[in-house]
C-alpha cells in the first residue's frame, strides 16, 4: 500500500531554539545595525495581520520596517536576513533524520505548511532535508491555510496514494483538520514517546 506522509515543519521537523522576537531582532539588525522592540513589533505584527495565503507577508513586514527607519533599507534584504536568522534558530532532531530517510525508501514524503514556498525551500535546503520530500504544499499555493481542511484536500490532489497521513504538533491544525479531510493524523509531541523510531510501524 502506498502511503503519502505529510509533515508540519516548525515544531515537528524543526525545533525552534529562540523566540520569534529574538529571531526577528537579530535578522533586522543584520541589515539595520540596530533594531529595538518597536521595529521588531512592527515586523511581526504586520506579518501576523496578513493571511497565511499571502506569499508576500514577510515582505510586507519588511516594507513596514523600512518605512519606519531612515536610510531606505531594501525590504528584500531584510526578508533574507530574517530568514537566515530563523534558520540559525532551528535544529533537526537526529532521530528525525534517520526516521525520515527510512520512510523515504518506501513512502511518498511531503511537507504541508502555512509558510511560503520560498521560505520552505530555503529552510529545507539549509538543513539538508530537501532531498527527502517529493511534495511541498504551501498555503499560498493551495489558497487555504491550516486548519482549513481545504489545504489537505489540495495535498491529496497533488499525490496519488492509498493512504494519506499527517504528522504535526498543532492539535487543531495538524490533527483535527487533517482527520476531517480524511487523513490519518499523528500528533507529534516533543516531550512524549519517541515518534521517529516508531513512525514506520505506525503507518
Amino acid at each position: 500500500m502506498t502511503a503519502a506522509i505529510f509533515f508540519a515543519v516548525e515544531g515537528t521537523l524543526l525545533e525552534r531554539t529562540e523566540s520569534p522576537e529574538t529571531v526577528a531582532e537579530r535578522g533586522l539588525e543584520t541589515v539595520l545595525g540596530e533594531a529595538g522592540p518597536a521595529l521588531v513589533e512592527t515586523y511581526l505584527d504586520t506579518v501576523d495581520q496578513r493571511p497565511a495565503t499571502d506569499p508576500a507577508a514577510e515582505r510586507a513586514g519588511a516594507a513596514a520596517v523600512a518605512d519606519a527607519v531612515d536610510g531606505d533599507p531594501d525590504p528584500d534584504a531584510l526578508v533574507e536576513a530574517v530568514r537566515e536568522a530563523e534558520i540559525e534558530a532551528t535544529t533537526v532532531p537526529e532521530a528525525a533524520r534517520s526516521g525520515l530517510s527510512a520512510l523515504a525508501e518506501s513512502d511518498h514524503l511531503g511537507v504541508l505548511t502555512n509558510r511560503s514556498r520560498d521560505w520552505q525551500a530555503a529552510v529545507l535546503a539549509a538543513h539538508d532535508l530537501d532531498g527527502l520530500f517529493e511534495t511541498v504544499v504551501t498555503a499560498p499555493e493551495a489558497g487555504a491555510a491550516k486548519p482549513d481542511p481545504a489545504i489537505y484536500e489540495h495535498a491529496c490532489e497533488q499525490v496519488d496514494a492509498d493512504e494519506y497521513v499527517m504528522v504535526g504538533d498543532d492539535y487543531e491544525a495538524d490533527v483535527e483538520a487533517a482527520r476531517e479531510a480524511g487523513f490519518v493524523p499523528i500528533h507529534y509531541e516533543d516531550d512524549g514517546p519517541s515518534l521517529w523510531g516508531a513512525l514506520d510501524a505506525l503507518v
